[in-house]
């Protein structure tokens, strides 16, 4: 009998890689590009932390990226291969076919800036190379 993909995935390294867009993010608009990510918004740090509802924010976020890796996971098992090139390569169709459509509507129809396109998108990549990397070596 014919196995299903989803019985072959690793549903533990499915877990951690849901933490990857978290770590990723905390730098990228942290250290990295945070006071560029503000500007962009044109928000203060005061600003962003009114109202903040961090159940809200990281729950939702994390179950979202629990959702990006199983995804990723059932990808990578479709003929992709394993290892660090094949994580890249699926990361890098994943932002050029749906993050980079979708984020450019933004910019097209809702007047968002370039800059933050291109910022939020080098993010995505960053996720989700690093989510793909580890899913597709720890088989």
């Amino acid at each position: 009998a014919r196995r299903l993909p989803m019985q072959d995935t690793n549903f533990l390294a499915v877990l951690v890689a849901g933490f990857v867009p978290m770590i990723v993010g905390a730098l990228w608009y942290g250290p990295i590009f945070g006071k560029t990510w503000l500007g962009l918004m044109g928000l203060t740090e005061e600003e962003v932390r009114k109202d903040f509802d961090p159940l809200k924010t990281y729950g939702v976020s994390f179950l979202l990226a629990l959702v990006t890796a199983f995804v990723l996971a059932q990808l990578l098992q479709h003929g992709a291969g394993g290892g660090v090139l094949a994580g890249v390569h699926v990361a890098l169709l994943a932002v050029v076919g749906f993050v980079l459509p979708v984020g450019h509507q933004g910019v097209a129809f809702e007047k968002r800036k370039t800059g933050l396109f291109w910022l939020n998108l080098g993010y995505n990549f960053a996720a989700l190379a690093g989510q793909a990397i580890l899913l597709s070596v720890w088989r």
